[in-house]
């Protein structure tokens, strides 16, 4: 097989012919990303691929075995080790300080939020609990699926590939570790533990347990705590980590894991979550957990959000990453409107926090109803919002980018895949408020790497976050959660007890169908909560 990169050379590349094309690029360092997990229903994973003398054909590569005489144009495949980080991920409260030379000298500890799509550590000095650096770098991982639930999925039918998808991500780990200890000017020998936290299917893969159960009913699961390992344990890939205490933090159930225990340990140690009142931290991501804190009881459950506010399932979807539109400022009285992107340069796609504020913006224009489809204008409509209308098909688009700097375009396909995650989110906060008897919130604390960038009057419009709570938006709250455990700040012993106390809410006992329909529609004007 030969493969054409970037500057048009091509390689040959030795491959065993019948295996997937998507497996063989993925083995020679490609990030092959498929939302679906490999069953050829996203096209996330295509490539442009010629046969021969045949003219090169767009496949997908998850559906397409290697034959002989393939070439594989692989210009546009980002590898794994070059993919840009997220620059929301390693969000922590207040200022790093230079680090003082008793530091650089000193042991180290490793914070770490293993996320389903980006991989956040924070290293920090055990002798002044300081943290000195932190860093972040994609999961490796997506290229078996963008979300848990497709990895998974590959699990039960590939178990082989779950020890693939571990050596990914305790490498993923080191190499931040690595360079961050190597910016300080120390070596990771200094790093005596590392604490980890992340969802429990992350958590089960890091550790070595088959995460398969948690893919079926009852969704059972083979243990809430995880032994203490040594690093030698684990294979860290450039990082020689052998001699650092590693522990994984508990999970609350199948969908509710570690990072969620950890935002909530940090958040309730700080006063975050009184006795007598009211409160809730949502964590928007693929899943969408809740906790609810109500009168010193409380209750979580967790919601399939998808993954649309991480740029999966939306056309020009993007993480958070240099040319993503991540906030747009509009005035519905003179229909202006103005993208701006992560580095400033031309757009190439939406990430989450672009998406928000996009779609806020179109109800404020009138140009979307609250059943989610793009209105219908007569002549008197206003020639700049005329303008950003286009039809492809049968489906109508609206341009989202500013002109002539990338054409970034919002589909009513992307708008329905918006409308799904945030009307799980309402639904789930909908039905844990009623189990918990709660009528009105003194505060809701917002967790997930979009939200740096989040508009709050934005999400309330649309639904996101509730209309009438004071919202605050507490960063990465695994990673600084799991920062707190490192330092003992949160002692170990606390994090079972809170695991302990926490009620799972099961939403399908909850009618779950009918409140998710009725989410489905976008806040009136005066918003609905």
């Amino acid at each position: 097989m030969k493969l054409r990169e970037r500057d048009g050379a091509t390689r040959t590349t030795a491959v065993a012919y019948g295996e997937t094309l998507a497996d063989a690029l993925r083995a020679r360092g490609y990030a092959v990303e498929f939302d679906c997990g490999g069953r050829g229903l996203c096209g996330r994973c295509r490539a442009l691929v010629s046969i021969g003398d045949a003219p090169p054909t767009w496949v997908k590569t998850c559906q397409t075995r290697v034959v002989e005489e393939m070439t594989v144009d692989v210009s546009r495949t980002p590898r794994l080790d070059k993919i840009e980080w997220d620059p929301y991920a390693a969000t922590l409260d207040g200022e790093i300080d230079g680090a003082t030379e008793e530091e650089r000298r000193g042991e180290l500890g490793v914070a770490v939020d293993l996320g389903t799509t980006t991989i956040a550590c924070a290293l920090v000095s055990l002798a002044t609990n300081r943290v000195l650096a932190t860093g972040a770098t994609r999961n490796p991982q997506i290229a078996f699926g963008r979300d848990v639930l497709s990895r998974v999925g590959r699990v039960a039918t590939e178990p082989e590939a779950a020890d693939q998808m571990r050596r990914l991500a305790s490498r993923a780990i080191g190499e931040v570790v690595f360079n961050s200890v190597r910016k300080l000017g120390g070596d990771e020998s200094q790093v005596k533990e590392l604490v980890v936290a992340g969802n429990t299917t992350m958590e089960y893969l890091f550790s070595g347990i088959d995460p398969s159960p948690l893919g079926v009913a009852p969704f059972a699961l083979a243990t809430s705590e995880f032994p203490e390992r040594s690093g030698a344990d684990f294979d860290w890939g450039v990082a020689r980590l052998d001699g650092a205490r590693t522990r994984v933090l508990p999970v609350i159930s199948a969908f509710v894991g570690g990072d969620i225990l950890s935002g909530f340990a940090r958040l309730t140690s700080r006063g975050a979550f009184s006795q007598d009142g009211t409160a809730l931290l949502l964590d928007v991501g693929t899943n969408g957990e809740v906790v609810l804190a109500s009168k010193g009881r409380f209750y979580a459950t967790s919601t399939a959000a998808g993954p649309a506010f991480e740029g999966g399932e939306i056309t020009q979807g993007s993480l958070a990453s240099p040319g993503a539109i991540n906030a747009i400022e509009y005035d519905a009285s003179t229909f202006a409107w103005r993208a701006r992107t992560l580095g400033n340069v031309a757009s190439r796609g939406v990430c989450g926090s672009g998406l928000v504020d996009a779609l806020a913006g179109l109800l404020a224009f009138g140009a979307l109803d609250a059943s989610g489809r793009f209105a219908r204008f007569g002549d008197e409509v206003a020639m700049e919002l005329r303008e950003r209308f286009s039809t492809v098909g049968k489906s109508r688009r609206f341009l989202i980018s500013n002109p002539g700097e990338g054409d970034v375009w919002l589909a009513q396909r992307d708008i329905r895949q918006a409308q799904l995650a945030i009307a799980a989110m309402k639904a789930g906060r909908r039905i844990l408020l009623e189990v918990g008897g709660v009528d009105a919130l003194d505060a809701v604390y917002l967790a997930g790497g979009f939200g740096a960038s989040l508009e709050n009057s934005n999400a309330r419009r649309i639904g996101l976050v509730p209309e009438r709570a004071a919202t605050r938006y507490v960063g990465n709250a695994s990673l600084c959660g799991a920062v707190d455990v490192l330092t003992e700040r949160v002692p170990w012993s606390r994090l079972s007890e809170l695991a302990r106390a926490i009620e799972v809410v099961d939403l399908t006992a909850h009618n779950f169908a009918d409140v998710f329909a009725r989410a489905m529609r976008f806040p009136e004007e005066d918003g609905i909560e």
